[in-house]
């Protein structure tokens, strides 16, 4: 198996030769510290991550000065960030408040040239090599930019068709988004909303079976008759709202946090025969605060946990921030190509 097929086999249900890896983020200090002089396409092969995916969905849109000094900027989107040492500026306030602002409002171009530049230039590099990923948002995430989180969380029992509104406007976008992807070569997609804090759901389940769960289950199944794997992103402690999740159709969920609660030994055992599950090493502490040994052990010990019988793939318990050391990283990938072989 090379890269590609590594990475697929598993969304698709197969053992693969070994347990794939990547990343929804790397940030550029660990690139230079392991791939001095690299970009991001050199890192890749370089540590050989199987998974070639775009940036997040913010990195997909232009964006404008605001104010220079306090480093804010305005995105296609009409929604104002904050540029700070991550990778991802942070939203900060948003265009619509109520139905008439919505009604004259248009959402970005999901056509526009150079939408997916990103996309096209790992396929250029990596077609038939590794799997090429695009990130993007489902139900959730382009609402709470336009309203402002608890505004959002709020208007979900005080003005709910603005909600649905904008859920319905979120998900026609990303639609777009799916069709041009697949039309550029794209073999899975992660859809990155975060439903859930540690504590667990932002919202109800009944909440969320009504306001959101239409939109996720109608991008999944655009992109999986597009014949896209879908890998679904979801922060938080989601218990209570896995089986809503799993049954619209995703290949795989990502990245069933234990630090916030999630056991996803037990996760793989309740739906393996179903999903994959991604994920696996803290990044918080073990990534950013271990040592390189420590680091080793650990990919070690969640290996001999989680890769029994397929339907894995390792990565960070989120991203590669700008606090995890990149000898650590490095020391990741080094045991699980070490540690990762299933049997011939």
């Amino acid at each position: 198996m090379n890269a590609r097929d590594r990475f697929l086999a598993v969304l698709d249900g197969v053992q693969p030769d070994r347990v794939p890896t990547f990343e929804i983020l790397i940030h550029p200090t660990v690139v230079e510290a392991l791939c001095p002089g690299g970009n991001h396409a050199d890192f890749l092969e370089k540590m050989d991550i199987e998974g070639a995916i775009t940036g997040t969905p913010s990195s997909l849109y232009a964006k404008t000065v605001v104010d220079r000094e306090k480093h804010i900027v305005r995105d296609e989107w009409g929604v104002t960030r904050g540029v700070g040492t991550e990778v991802v500026p942070m939203p900060m306030g948003g265009p619509i408040e109520t139905m008439d602002d919505l009604r004259d409002y248009r959402a970005p171009d999901p056509w526009a040239p150079g939408r997916l530049q990103q996309l096209e230039d790992l396929a250029a590099r990596f077609r038939g090599q590794r799997a090429l990923g695009v990130h993007l948002h489902d139900s959730f995430s382009y609402p709470t930019y336009l309203m402002g989180m608890d505004k959002l969380l709020m208007a979900l029992h005080l003005d709910p068709d603005l909600v649905r509104a904008l859920v319905d406007l979120s998900v026609e976008h990303t639609l777009g988004m799916i069709e041009h992807a697949a039309k550029l070569g794209a073999e899975f997609v992660l859809f990155g909303d975060d439903y859930a804090a540690t504590a667990g759901p932002l919202m109800s389940p009944k909440s969320f079976e009504e306001f959101l769960l239409p939109g996720l289950r109608t991008v999944v199944a655009a992109a999986r008759e597009r014949g896209l794997r879908v890998i679904k992103h979801t922060c938080g402690r989601i218990s209570p709202l896995l089986d809503m999740i799993v049954d619209t159709g995703i290949n795989a969920l990502h990245p069933l946090d234990a630090a916030a609660g999630m056991d996803m030994a037990a996760v793989k055992r309740q739906y393996g025969d179903r999903i994959a599950v991604c994920g696996g090493i803290n990044c918080g502490e073990v990534l950013s605060d271990w040592t390189p040994e420590q680091v080793r052990e650990e990919v070690r010990r969640r290996l001999e946990e989680l890769m029994p019988g397929g339907g894995y793939i390792m990565s960070s318990s989120n991203s590669i921030h700008s606090r995890v050391r990149p000898e650590n990283y490095g020391a990741m990938i080094e045991a699980l190509h070490e540690y990762g072989v299933y049997p011939a």
